[in-house]
């Protein structure tokens, strides 16, 4: 195979901007086609005997896109296999936007355009033209807006296209300027060759074929349009008639905005994989001790090791013992907390969610004093050379599986199953955190877009919380029967009251309080505090539904569970619970979706953040999301197979995850 690659950006690219779909800025599929007919050209297979634009390739307002198109290996005949992908940064996976084949065929132009306009056509208004492709959502700036003047005969539409004369120079750098192919295409709605486009889903090419370029470099056209079927086939000449290229058969779609949302929305999901850290050459070797409890005073400070390993146990021993060994400034090794069964990183792998709590916690930690703490998992009898790779591998968190050392990473999201909807009218859904924030939002979602009939919602203050009358009355008139209850959801009693008082079919637990800190600052009743509305009441709605029947068990977990972050260290230790649980019930047969959420643009916990935390978050790479883009992930992920997903907007600078 052959590899082109390249970066498409509006910086680097202006005259993408004028070609919007929607509001937002897509590759015309006529740039598609001069890409790959280009790379035909330069491997001896110009003619495009097919493309099939599978998905919209846009680009975002800052920054761009990575492209890649593949050639496969030249057939008996000389044809190539074609593939046009793209990603947004080193960490997405490849998107594939188009497929195709290229072959050695030089067609002959059928069509001669030498006399124009051609006798008998009728001239056709071309003013009002671009008004009427914005209201279907075809948004063209002066570059694409090259339709001048039209004529129309029998079943045929005739063109002359135009350049502008600033982008006369550009025009020798192409086969065929994208812009003037795409304005060949704007004939079609002149003659209402395809049905008329609904307001918001303009057709856009779906699949070109039998494309060939007889001449390049042109600036202006004039084009043929005729159809035939549902397929429009263009004859297309310079300005003295002479041939300059031809497409045999255009299948065009319309494309809706939820479409071009959904493709914009790739790559917001992520998972964590655990990579194998391989053995390198010449690491050397680390000089460590393992003490059998966590008993700081025993160490000799005159012969402090490199490392010093310490069995993590509860949350609370493990909270004091970093903070003393944080507060002493003459521990200048490395704290290795040594933890069994706290994170799956090996196939099959079912998390402890206690010790799942330590790693949230350390992470936590381990973002406000950078490389003093190491979190090391470990499976059943691992020797001793294990344990020194583990630690001279520079890694601040890693696990040790089947005999390989493993570190966590954040990665695209690939390869999601769809068991379709898991939310309806049947039954009754638990909100927990109901009345506010995350919870409202997501309450409307269900009713609105699930059909949701029947909700629960819980939180502390019931319907005395504001705003919750409100939203009642909301829901109610949308068809919903509300009840809303008074509950601390960490008080396993009054939770199983509520959950006996109504037939559940899904929970999703939105509940959780802050109570930011550092590590040094925290305390047993601060980490209990954040703990229980979060972790305790996900145990409890774990246990007291698990003989239910439900179809969808979804904990709202936090990006701090997975990558730490200062002043966190309850809430990441919370959510890491959560994110461990889900895990667990999945290998234990029951629904569960864990969604550790990045920052949202609004609701939820950023609410209780202040400008400072969220510059913060902003300068660590994470960006918010859109409501509307939040309960589209929200939808995706809890009818994935997935137990734990990462939704977040990282900016595209950010292409690994290491803490």
């Amino acid at each position: 195979p052959v590899v082109f690659t390249g970066r498409l950006s509006v910086a680097t690219h202006p005259w993408l901007a004028d070609h919007a779909v929607n509001g937002r800025v897509v590759v015309p599929g006529a740039a598609l086609v001069e890409l790959v007919v280009r790379a035909g050209d330069e491997l001896g297979c110009g003619h495009l005997r097919e493309l099939t634009i599978a998905a919209p390739l846009l680009v975002p307002a800052e920054g761009g896109v990575h492209i890649q198109l593949v050639a496969g290996p030249a057939d008996e005949s000389g044809g190539r296999s074609v593939g046009i992908h793209s990603r947004s940064g080193a960490a997405e996976p490849w998107v594939r936007h188009a497929q195709g084949l290229l072959t050695e065929e030089n067609a002959r132009p059928l069509v001669d355009l030498t006399q124009w306009p051609p006798v008998g056509a009728e001239p056709v208004e071309v003013e009002a033209l671009y008004d009427e492709l914005a209201v279907s959502g075809l948004e063209y700036g002066p570059l694409f807006q090259g339709v001048s003047r039209a004529w129309q005969q029998g079943g045929a539409v005739f063109a002359e296209i135009t350049l502008p004369e600033q982008a006369h120079t550009e025009a020798a750098r192409f086969g065929l300027h994208p812009a003037l192919l795409d304005a060949s295409l704007h004939a079609i709605a002149l003659g209402e060759l395809l049905p008329r486009s609904e307001p918001g889903r303009p057709y856009l090419p779906f699949v070109w074929s039998g494309v060939s370029l007889h001449a390049a470099g042109a600036t202006g056209l004039r084009v043929k349009v005729t159809a035939s079927g549902d397929d429009i086939t263009l004859a297309i000449a310079d300005e003295s008639g002479a041939p300059v290229a031809e497409v045999e058969a255009l299948t065009l779609r319309p494309v809706s905005t939820a479409e071009l949302a959904d493709s914009e929305r790739h790559g917001l999901l992520h998972q964590l994989d655990w990579s194998v850290i391989p053995a390198a050459s010449g690491q050397g070797s680390s000089r460590w001790v393992q003490l059998a409890e966590p008993d700081l005073v025993s160490i000799d400070f005159a012969d402090l090791p490199e490392a010093v390993l310490v069995r993590g146990q509860d949350l609370h021993a493990t909270l004091a013992l970093i903070q003393e060994w944080l507060a002493e400034e003459r521990f200048d090794s490395r704290l290795v907390i040594v933890t069994r069964g706290a994170v799956a990183a090996g196939p099959g792998d079912v998390p402890d969610p206690a010790q799942a709590a330590i790693w949230g916690l350390v992470r936590a930690a381990q973002s406000e004093q950078p490389d003093r703490l190491v979190l090391l998992d470990l499976d059943e009898d691992v020797p001793e050379g294990l344990i020194e790779q583990a630690l001279v591998s520079g890694e601040p968190q890693v696990a040790v599986r089947d005999g390989e050392v493993r570190a966590p990473r954040l990665a695209p999201a690939a390869g999601l199953s769809d068991r379709g909807p898991v939310f309806g009218p049947e039954g009754a859904v638990l909100v927990t955190g109901g009345t506010g924030g995350l919870g409202a939002l997501v309450a409307r979602h269900l009713v609105a877009a699930h059909e949701v009939r029947r909700l629960v919602l819980v939180s502390r203050r019931g319907l005395d919380a504001p705003g919750a009358a409100e939203l009642v009355a909301e829901l109610s008139v949308l068809g919903a029967d509300v009840t809303v209850e008074a509950c601390d959801v960490a008080d396993r009693d009054a939770l199983a009251r509520v959950i006996a008082a109504v037939p559940l079919t899904a929970v999703v637990h939105t509940a959780g309080v802050l109570d930011d800190g550092v590590i040094g600052a925290l305390t047993p009743e601060r980490l209990d505090g954040v703990m229980g509305p979060k972790a305790d009441a996900a145990r409890h709605l774990h246990e007291l539904t698990r003989d239910l029947d439900l179809s969808a068990f979804v904990l709202f977990s936090s990006l701090a569970g997975v990558l730490g972050g200062p002043g966190q260290g309850n809430y990441a230790a919370a959510n890491a619970y959560l994110d461990a649980l889900a895990q667990r019930r999945r290998a234990e047969g029951l629904p569960a979706t864990s969604l550790a959420w990045g920052l949202w643009a609004t609701g939820g916990m950023a609410g209780e953040l202040d400008e400072a935390d969220l510059r913060r978050m902003e300068r660590a790479g994470v960006q918010p999301l859109s409501v509307e883009d939040g309960l589209a992930l929200f939808d995706t992920a809890v009818s994935s197979d997935r137990a734990v997903l990462i939704p977040a907007r990282f900016a595209q600078t950010r292409t690994k995850v290491r803490r």
